[in-house]
């Protein structure tokens, strides 16, 4: 058990850690938003060219994540706010999107439209139907979705690699920097902690909303 105490001599895995926890939360949150927005129209919009939208809403899943990174990094170097918080984010934001929007346009199909309609000819109003009625159908597919947005993006590493620079790294930047220069088992002792940690909360979260079966289901 030596490995897993000496996981706190990986370099600044502290700090990169709480980097990481903080670009996940803030870009799963962002795409949670936007795929909302994105899925109430995909699913209830008559939209001539649907499919095409749905295909560039989930690329990210399809197209190289290197070839994105690459992308990325040329359009915030000629935008001039490459290496920031805010470069990070976005390109963490466009490589997890596609999980939120995928997860609920399931829950908004599988939704009952007909209980926004009582209520709009009750005389609620479109925002208090949102909040009221649609919203309360959507919860299994924004969890699922954060979740599994919040996941992609904490642990994800060929997309950081071209958007970080000195003391703005994450966390598997500083745990494979540590594999390069290290011959120990302490980077498995971490990645031990880190699939338990995630096993119980994909097991918590699939118990409570169904959320495996909710995205793979559609």
């Amino acid at each position: 058990l030596e490995w897993y105490a000496n996981i706190a001599s990986i370099h600044r895995i502290g700090t990169a850690t709480l980097i990481s926890l903080g670009i996940g939360l803030l870009a799963a949150g962002l795409a949670t938003v936007f795929a909302i927005g994105a899925a109430l129209v995909l699913v209830r919009f008559p939209l001539p060219a649907k499919p095409v939208l749905t295909a560039f809403l989930l690329s990210p899943v399809t197209v190289p994540t290197v070839a994105i990174g690459i992308a990325l990094i040329q359009f915030f170097i000629l935008m001039g706010v490459a290496f920031t918080w805010y470069s990070l984010v976005i390109g963490h934001v466009i490589l997890v999107i596609a999980y939120p929007v995928r997860t609920l346009v399931a829950s908004l199909t599988l939704s009952n439209i007909s209980l926004e309609e009582a209520a709009a000819s009750l005389g609620a109003g479109r925002w208090t139907v949102f909040r009221t009625i649609t919203l309360p159908q959507l919860r299994p597919g924004l969890i699922s979705g954060f979740l599994f947005a919040f996941l992609i993006s904490f642990d994800n590493y060929p997309i950081s690699i071209f958007l970080v620079r000195g003391e703005l790294t994450t966390m598997p930047i500083e745990v494979f920097n540590h594999i390069s220069q290290n011959l120990d088992p302490t980077p498995a002792a971490f990645s031990t902690l880190y699939i338990v940690i995630v096993s119980l909360i994909i097991t918590l979260a699939e118990r409570r909303y169904g959320i495996i079966s909710l995205a793979v289901g559609k």
